[in-house]
């Protein structure tokens, strides 16, 4: 029971030190020079807004979407003639921040698969990654054949932009998810990453790194990790259960049903964190060959959800109106549940 409970944890020091990170750079307003810097460096209207909104959602942290959206509002048009170019941004600022659930190594959908099944981040991409293409292919559909550069009108901005900010503030941080994109050690890579942010932001104090991270997110996900650990040591017996009950994921009605719960579910709660938990729970019992499958399928539950705060918040800032995020997440999650199906079965 001990192994149960342990196997996996030492992912929850990502997790802090991450939280650590982001936290820090959230309140000394680390990243304020780059929009200013694509603007004048990027003649595509679209691409700065998508750009912009990628990186400023790259933190893992609590409201990304109103971080960056609050960010982009200070830049977009205003008054009734502008309502329609105000419209465009918001789901460009959606899917430019939520990509990062299929392949950031900060992020809980990717860490929990980690933790649960023993994978390296490379052997974790070597199973998602025909779900990041489409998802890549379905924003560029959509930035250059939905929107047109017209379309996107942005501010003038004269604020000096300093690129010794940006180099001493962003550039680092993107090193630290590139080093561990390319396989170096991450709990080295955030441990020199965290104290190096707490240097250049003269943050010494220990209640203030702690007041950074969101100790009920750590519980969840230590309480998921050993929950995967937990029925993977009794899958047969789990399994032999459920077959008795009719809900065989190898018969077409135990595959619907399984596969209507776990949207349902995903759906009901509206939450990444949850809805990582989900797909964990369910691939440790069906087998990892269904990782790409319950992922899918629960992002899509995910973002469909009217707990999911994202949108709402979207159409507050920008006015985008519901039908049309609707249309646009719904074309994303028949995408990816398409992929995911043809990976299962081919």
């Amino acid at each position: 029971m001990i192994d149960l409970m342990i196997k996996g944890q030492v992912y929850l020091f990502l997790i802090v030190f991450v939280m650590m990170i982001a936290g820090m750079i959230k309140d000394n307003n680390l990243f304020s020079d780059v929009f200013a810097f694509l603007k004048r460096n990027i003649r595509s209207n679209r691409a700065v807004v998508a750009i912009f909104s990628a990186v400023t959602g790259v933190l893992p942290i609590k409201g990304r979407v109103t971080v960056s959206a609050g960010l982009l509002d200070t830049v977009a048009p205003r008054g009734k003639l502008k309502a329609e170019s105000r419209a465009k941004f918001g789901p460009i600022d959606f899917m430019s921040t939520h990509h990062y659930y299929f392949w950031s190594p900060l992020e809980k959908t990717v860490i929990l698969p980690m933790a649960a099944f023993s994978l390296t981040y490379g052997a974790f991409m070597s199973i998602m990654w025909p779900l990041l293409v489409v998802t890549f292919g379905y924003i560029l559909w959509y930035l250059i054949f939905i929107v047109k550069d017209s379309d996107i009108e942005l501010k003038d901005t004269k604020e000096k932009i300093k690129i010794s900010r940006i180099t001493r503030y962003v550039i680092p941080y993107m090193i630290g998810v590139g080093a561990v994109i390319a396989g170096y050690d991450w709990l080295f890579v955030f441990a020199a990453l965290t104290l190096y942010y707490m240097i250049v932001t003269q943050t010494f104090n220990l209640k203030t790194l702690i007041k950074y991270v969101d100790w009920k997110i750590v519980a969840w996900v230590a309480g998921i990790i050993f929950a995967s650990n937990l029925i993977r040591s009794e899958t047969e017996t789990i399994n032999t259960f459920l077959g008795q009950t009719g809900l065989d994921i190898g018969t077409v009605f135990g595959f619907i049903t399984i596969t209507l719960l776990s949207f349902l579910g995903a759906f009901a709660l509206g939450s990444s964190s949850r809805f990582g938990a989900i797909t964990v729970i369910l691939t440790s019992l069906y087998g990892i060959e269904y990782l790409p499958w319950f992922f899918a399928v629960d992002f899509a539950g995910y973002i469909m959800s009217p707990m999911h705060k994202c949108v709402a918040i979207g159409k507050m800032y920008f006015g985008t109106k519901l039908s049309d995020y609707a249309k646009l997440l719904a074309g994303w999650a028949i995408v990816l549940i398409g992929t995911s199906g043809v990976m299962l079965y081919v």
